[in-house]
């Protein structure tokens, strides 16, 4: 016999072994039966179903997060250069420098018409007027406190207060930043925030909302919230760019992680582990968002065990897709 060749008896060798090798099954989600429309999924109960679907139990608890938003100095009160002036209000956006012009005017317009009205009034009584001419200056009045209030609903949809705004009596800088509609009922009037500026690093400035804005935004459904620093030195000027980080609290309250949930057509889901395989889907009620966790206010109770991994392959058997 002739001798074989040792790297032929290798390379056969090598394929024999590969035949016997077994490729590792892929792992998927492992077949279930549906029932109640959608409502109750049922697996095998096996010991890979129970690997497959991890689960958290739902606790209540004190929720604290940070919200940090981007903000900007709308508007600064500077002193008048002019000796004994009064201070200046100055506008980042143009429009709302107009405005506030116009503001200004159909104040003393309307002080003239009151003026004017009452004199008007008193001539009537001693006859040096007529009727109609005191209702031709009650006229003049009420059109000028119609037009002040389309200026004044102007500044209040940026986020400003005109009131404010008619007479500043200290030199500071009005810093407006945005929240969205969801976390807007933990920023009120007298919250706390913290206000970095790109300008000036990590310098932080603690302060407190001085207002929040009268809308929500249409599309974006945002709302405008006011901050309002001292500014002496006019170190804070208009335009800057800033954000302003609030600590958003809840009290004691059911709560899961944000994966658990799924949305569908407007409507917010989770599935809960209700044996030792089965599966129930719960519609819920969300509230707040905080960090990972989002506050379940109706649909889940404490000790519930909600699946938090391969939530999306529940979903589709649920729902057929």
């Amino acid at each position: 016999m002739k001798n074989v060749s040792p790297l032929i008896i290798a390379l056969c060798l090598l394929a024999c072994q590969k035949q016997h090798e077994k490729k590792e099954p892929e792992k998927s989600a492992p077949t279930a039966s549906v029932e109640e429309q959608g409502k109750k999924i049922v697996f095998p109960n096996d010991p890979k179903t129970l690997g497959f679907f991890s689960t958290e139990q739902v606790k209540s608890e004190n929720l604290a997060a940070h919200y940090t938003a981007p903000a900007s100095v709308e508007v600064a009160v500077i002193q008048s250069a002019e000796q004994g002036g009064r201070n200046v209000v100055l506008f980042d956006n143009p429009d709302l420098n107009a405005s506030y012009t116009q503001f200004l005017q159909h104040i003393i317009t309307i002080n003239q018409y009151k003026v004017n009205l009452s004199r008007m009034k008193d001539l009537a009584q001693h006859g040096a007027a007529t009727g109609k001419e005191v209702l031709e200056a009650e006229t003049q009045l009420a059109n000028e406190e119609a037009a002040i209030t389309e200026q004044e609903s102007r500044l209040k949809m940026a986020g400003l207060d005109p009131v404010r705004l008619h007479n500043p009596k200290r030199k500071e800088a009005w810093i407006i930043c945005e929240i969205p509609e969801n976390q807007i009922a933990q920023v009120q009037t007298g919250t706390p925030c913290t206000i970095t500026f790109t300008a000036f690093g990590n310098e932080e400035f603690k302060a407190v909302v001085d207002g929040i804005g009268v809308e929500v935004d249409n599309i974006t459904r945002m709302v405008k919230v006011r901050v309002v620093l001292p500014n002496p030195n006019n170190r804070f000027e208009v335009g800057m760019f800033a954000s302003a980080t609030f600590l958003l609290k809840e009290g004691n309250t059911i709560s899961i992680p944000v994966d658990a949930v799924v949305n569908v057509q407007g409507k917010d889901y989770a599935f809960v582990k209700t044996a030792n395989s089965t599966f129930e889907r719960k519609e819920l009620l969300l509230g707040q968002q905080f960090d990972s966790k989002i506050i379940v206010l109706h649909g889940l109770a404490e000790n519930d065990e909600v699946v938090t991994k391969n939530v999306m392959q529940l979903k589709g058997l649920s729902f057929g897709y």
